[in-house]
């Protein structure tokens, strides 16, 4: 158990790789996730139910819905652990919370909600759980801290509103496109979630380094120094595509104010138009010197509303 987390258990353990960094100088969101997924993986194994990624596994975990509070710097050679419970058990479905630390000074330097599903290897059907497992973790649902909460976003809908036809009609930006390669893949050739995260980094840049220059040309702080960064994310995976599939995102800026900026980001099936999954990104202007935020000066907000799309949502 983690001290003063109550009912969380330890389930991974590593450090920052070099190679886990960006530009920005600190951990990519992708790597995030995919630590996120190594201590699920734990959890469930602790909980009575291992291998769910093994590829002769009869079923698998289904990530749905992904919520990130990104909280401090995780920098190179930074000694990072995540301590994660179950809110949450349904038929077949089941809510996490996830805390990653920074083992040295035990800060907290991201939060996870996820919404999972247990699902068939063979076609992905919804499956029950176990008895044993579900009646064991059922006596040891914890409650979400109240860091993990939402702060920048609101609930996902309950349908998604993304489809080609309904981005050409809002004239969002095709930010990035490309194919799924099998290593992005599970032992299933379905892409992985932190795949489907790094996909959709990669692609938002693409609108952030506009943003973030315009900003840049009405600070005191302007200059090469100026960066950006994610507060928070909020995900929806729909039909997340297979090894060799193809995929578009499709973007626009939501709201800004002071701070921050949000953009909501779509991926769609370039061919059928229909949505692989969506991605609500909290940005902020970064000082890569003083590694603080930048406020979004006036005249940049008024300039900013220019790039806002009226009633875009995940």
């Amino acid at each position: 158990m983690t001290a003063g987390i109550s009912g969380l258990r330890d389930v991974w353990r590593g450090g920052v790789a070099t190679w886990e960094c960006d530009e920005m100088g600190h951990m990519n969101t992708r790597f995030y996730v995919a630590h996120c997924m190594e201590a699920i993986t734990m959890l469930f194994g602790q909980a009575g139910l291992p291998r769910q990624f093994a590829p002769a596994a009869a079923t698998t975990l289904a990530v749905r819905t992904t919520h990130i509070r990104f909280l401090r710097e995780a920098r190179a050679g930074t000694s990072m652990h995540i301590s994660a419970g179950f809110t949450a058990i349904g038929d077949g479905t089941a809510e996490i919370v996830a805390m990653m630390f920074d083992s040295a000074s035990n800060d907290c330097a991201a939060t996870f909600r996820i919404g999972l599903d247990h699902v068939t290897t063979a076609d992905g059907g919804k499956r029950p759980w176990p008895e044993a497992f579900a009646s064991r973790v059922a006596t040891e649902l914890v409650e979400t801290p109240r860091l993990a909460l939402p702060r920048g976003v609101g609930n996902l809908p309950a349908t998604t509103s993304a489809s080609s036809a309904r981005a050409e009609q809002l004239e969002l930006h095709l930010l990035g496109q490309g194919a799924v390669p099998y290593q992005a893949c599970d032992p299933w050739a379905k892409m992985l979630p932190h795949a489907f995260v790094g996909a959709m980094a990669d692609s938002v840049r693409n609108i952030i380094t506009p943003l973030r220059e315009l900003c840049a040309r009405h600070s005191d702080r302007a200059g090469p120094h100026v960066g950006a960064a994610a507060l928070e994310f909020l995900i929806r995976l729909d039909d997340l595509p297979g090894s060799g599939d193809c995929w578009e995102v499709r973007s626009g800026l939501a709201c800004a104010d002071g701070r921050t900026m949000n953009i909501v980001n779509w991926m769609l099936d370039p061919f059928s138009g229909k949505p692989v999954g969506s991605m609500e990104v909290v940005a902020i202007c970064f000082d890569l010197e003083t590694r603080k935020l930048i406020p979004i000066a006036p005249a940049a907000q008024a300039e900013l509303a220019a790039w806002i799309v009226p009633d875009l949502a995940l």
